[in-house]
């Protein structure tokens, strides 16, 4: 019997972008490369600074690390796994587990003795302060008449 590269479904040959799709996240999903977590990022600008929101669901405070290098934000830790006990079998696991980093250029020089965290929750809450220096310093020029 041949073999088929697109899947026939109930005698009708399916969408063959949809397989292609759905063949390339199965790679992604099963590459140790993309395994762990990354967390989703929330980065608010006002007049005073940045707020920055990180979700970190399930890693702990202490795991957590942050730091500050030439106006580059880095938050680094690792979700660590639960102990597994003996006589437990598990029939699913979906959740990831890992160290991770993500890191952010900043917009401007902040006053970094200003800077705070907060961590509640799973979320790691940010306040950056900009430096005097770096505030926008707006000159109004005016449009003479002839």
């Amino acid at each position: 019997m041949p073999r088929h590269l697109i899947p026939i479904q109930r005698g009708l040959v399916a969408d063959p972008f949809n397989f292609l799709r759905q063949e390339i996240d199965r790679l992604f999903e099963t590459s140790t490369a993309v395994q762990g977590i990354t967390p989703d990022f929330e980065v608010k600008e006002s007049k005073d600074g940045l707020q920055v929101t990180a979700e970190l669901p399930g890693v702990s405070e202490k795991d957590i690390h942050i730091s500050l290098a030439d106006n580059i934000l880095t938050i680094s830790g690792e979700k660590k796994s639960e102990e597994i006990k003996e006589g437990e079998t598990y029939h699913i696991t979906e959740r990831s587990y890992g160290s991770f980093t993500r890191s952010l250029k900043l917009p401007y020089e902040p006053e970094q003795k200003r800077i705070s965290a907060s961590f509640k929750d799973g979320i790691l809450q940010l306040s950056i302060p900009r430096s005097e220096k770096s505030k926008p310093n707006v000159h109004k020029i005016e449009i003479q008449k002839k």
